[in-house]
């Protein structure tokens, strides 16, 4: 590690200094919520992640799936997962932290939208 980089604490706490509060500005019609999507999470935060250095990658995720259904009846899976990421710094150090993510899908994108939620 180099002592004229910041620590990866440093850099997320910058990150942290430039991107405020998300909104919630996308509405869910059906259910009649607005939401914040991993699109708005990305467009706000990666910039200023870039500018401070600071790398999210997957490290190991834990996945259970449920066949469930809706209160109208129609067949859903339900996925729960806990996902592990490593979180890098421009000086090369790094942390680890986990966070649960959940969704409930009746097609095939019921991991990618519980991924979504625990990378939120």
């Amino acid at each position: 590690m180099s002592d004229d980089k910041p620590t990866v604490i440093e850099a997320l706490s910058a990150v942290m200094a430039d991107v405020q509060a998300i909104s919630k500005t996308q509405r869910n019609e059906q259910q009649k919520y607005l939401f914040r999507g991993i699109d708005a999470v990305m467009n706000a935060v990666g910039p200023s992640m870039r500018i401070h250095g600071v790398v999210v990658m997957p490290e190991h995720v834990e996945t259970h799936y449920r066949d469930a259904q809706t209160t109208s009846g129609k067949a859903t899976r339900e996925v729960t997962l806990l996902a592990t990421y490593r979180i890098y710094g421009p000086a090369g150090d790094s942390v680890t932290m986990q966070a649960p993510g959940e969704s409930l899908d009746s097609g095939d994108k019921g991991t990618a939208k519980a991924m979504s939620v625990a990378y939120r």
